[in-house]
């Protein structure tokens, strides 16, 4: 189909689009087999590559958003084709697709486990570089797709060998039905103070008359809304409008991020962090997390703890139970079993499917194992991520990873039990 054979399409028109076709972000009306023609931003790109020229960011622009157009799905409830999301729908392709192509051989399965995370890592880069500040769901699709994927080859390949006892078939089932509840309860936990805002602005922060010590609670240590408002007013942040950047001499290594508050100035609370990318202050704000887009604060932090928990559970166990199944196992201290003879993993596709998974998922849960023990140093001393950029920022780590005159800072034991049982840090007031 030709651009000259498109139609204006108007939204007063009686004419219904059928399940094929769709309107086209320039408001014509196209079709979905359409979708490899005319793309003026491909030709030029093709154009530059083969005169060795370099190619423009607007024309990688216009190729992109062409992509995104035309990445449509037929539907048969009407309204047209739907709109599927390139960053959604590509690691949905590249996950089993890349386990697919490393069950071939040996060396596809070293150059499949390569090229994931170059893949992963080139579209953060393109991401933070080209839409800094923009929000995608990639890598939540990777994650999900990741899962889904190992316990589907775990479910239908593995337990078909009927070597895996049924209480270990229920185990990897519960953990991971808890792990995506706990994941629900991050996602769903938002700790976004209601503070209107106008993001990408820069702010100034005016310290209090008195430094931080380790006698004043601290918001997250209270446990009441009133007294919590009050504590407020002797350590506050101020958020000012304006482009003044500098910083006082004096400012302590807790401080908020920035953010900008219309009509003047708001109070927020000393551990509050603005994220750019939600476009909120967090209360008690850890990071903005892209696995899950979403951020971790103060209220979602422990379930987010919690799925970091059991997915590297979840993945070293049924890794564990894969490769016993898959590889003669051997009984230690008559109550372990371990594989012993793996020689033909490559036999068949069942068993490769088989094998490779439980690489993928032992490599996902290693790494997972890293993000954990950092989490649990920073918990350890009562410390958020956000809070140890600004104190490397000014000097006052140890190694990198331990904050010193931390007034947060209660003991080993006092730490952990305010983090999983006190509900302050879930009681941050809203701020008007």
């Amino acid at each position: 189909m030709s651009t000259g054979s498109l139609r204006k399409f108007s939204s007063s028109s009686s004419e219904t689009l059928c399940c094929c076709e769709y309107q086209n972000m320039h408001g014509e009306r196209s079709h979905v087999l359409s979708s490899c023609c005319d793309c003026e931003a491909l030709d030029d790109m093709f154009d530059k590559i083969f005169k060795c020229e370099r190619v423009p960011e607007s024309t990688l622009d216009r190729l992109m958003n062409t992509i995104s157009d035309r990445c449509r799905l037929p539907s048969c409830f009407g309204g047209g084709a739907v709109k599927l999301r390139p960053d959604v729908v590509t690691p949905i392709i590249v996950v089993p697709t890349c386990l697919c192509l490393a069950t071939l051989h040996p060396v596809m399965t070293v150059f499949s486990f390569l090229f994931m995370p170059a893949f992963v890592l080139t579209f953060h880069a393109l991401w933070r570089h080209r839409q800094r500040n923009s929000r995608t769901l990639f890598f939540y699709s990777w994650g999900l797709t990741s899962v889904i994927s190992s316990y589907l080859v775990f479910q239908f390949f593995v337990v078909a060998f009927r070597e895996v006892l049924l209480w270990e078939i229920l185990t990897v089932f519960t953990s991971m039905m808890i792990m995506f509840y706990c994941l629900h309860l991050t996602k769903q936990d938002q700790d976004a103070l209601q503070v209107a805002h106008r993001p990408r602005a820069i702010h100034k922060r005016t310290p209090s008359n008195t430094n931080l010590s380790s006698s004043l609670p601290l918001y997250d240590q209270v446990t009441s809304q009133d007294a919590a408002q009050n504590i407020y007013n002797g350590d506050m942040v101020t958020v000012t409008l304006g482009a003044d950047n500098s910083k006082d001499a004096s400012v302590q290594w807790v401080e908020t991020r920035a953010g900008t508050v219309p009509g003047g100035k708001q109070e927020l609370p000393a551990r509050a962090g603005y994220c750019k990318i939600c476009e909120a202050y967090i209360a008690v704000r850890d990071h903005h997390c892209i696995w899950i887009d979403s951020c971790v604060g103060a209220t979602n932090h422990r379930p987010f703890l919690l799925a970091m928990i059991i997915f590297v559970f979840t993945g070293l166990y049924a890794a564990h139970l894969t490769f016993t199944t898959i590889c003669t196992p051997k009984m230690y201290l008559d109550w372990f079993l371990l594989p012993n003879d793996c020689r033909w993993l490559y036999v068949d596709f069942l068993t490769a499917i088989c094998f490779v998974t439980a690489i993928y998922c032992l490599i996902a849960s290693s790494l997972m194992c890293v993000g954990l023990l950092y989490q649990i140093i920073l918990i350890s001393q009562n410390l958020t991520s956000h809070e140890l950029v600004h104190a490397k920022q000014q000097g006052s780590t140890l190694c990198g990873l331990f904050a010193r005159n931390n007034p947060n800072n209660k003991g080993f034991f006092r730490n952990w039990i305010e983090f999983w049982f006190l509900e302050s840090r879930a009681n941050a007031p809203d701020i008007s």
